[in-house]
């Protein structure tokens, strides 16, 4: 059950800094929020800078969840 909980807050986690960096495009330009999200230069942040959020978040998460066993 811990690793159940562990990877649904890594991929929350990277999910919703997708959503972020994709509203923040869609907010700078004239694009609509669906093209934001899937446009070249997002797609690229992500896979450079997306995943480490993710990995703070399953760390704590792991941490929390350790000290209750």
């Amino acid at each position: 059950m811990k690793s159940t909980k562990l990877m649904l807050a890594v991929i929350a986690t990277f999910l919703i800094t997708w959503c972020v960096m994709g509203l923040i495009g869609y907010l700078l330009s004239d694009l609509s929020f669906r093209d934001c999200l899937i446009c070249g230069p997002t797609l690229v942040l992500m896979l450079v800078l997306g995943w480490i959020p993710a990995i703070i978040v399953g760390s704590d998460v792991q941490e929390r969840l350790n000290s209750y066993s």
